[in-house]
């Protein structure tokens, strides 16, 4: 909520997450299937099943070892903020969207 028009943490946090999932604005990202090689894919299996989304920089750093070159999609896995189960970069990876 905000107080003086200055943000809350909590709110900032709830923001983030929303975003993460929904990817406001949503513009299209294309992804392309040859990076998702038996390391990126095991990565991002293991990000979702263990919530290990701490680890979404080192998914970063194997899409950009299988060629990918998309900053969007790089800077989302090496952003700050909190990345959540229906984050749209390992959703795409596994086939959940």
């Amino acid at each position: 909520m905000r107080a003086n028009g200055i943000m809350s943490a909590e709110a900032k946090a709830q923001t983030a997450m929303v975003r993460d999932i929904i990817r406001y604005p949503a513009p299209r990202v294309s992804m392309v299937t040859a990076w998702f090689t038996g390391n990126v894919t095991g990565l991002a299996e293991t990000i979702y099943a263990e919530r290990a989304f701490d680890r979404m920089p080192i998914l970063a750093d194997a899409l950009e070892d299988a060629g990918c070159t998309n900053e969007e999609i790089l800077t989302h896995c090496r952003g700050g903020g909190e990345h959540v189960r229906g984050c749209w970069v390992v959703d795409v990876i596994l086939g959940k969207t």
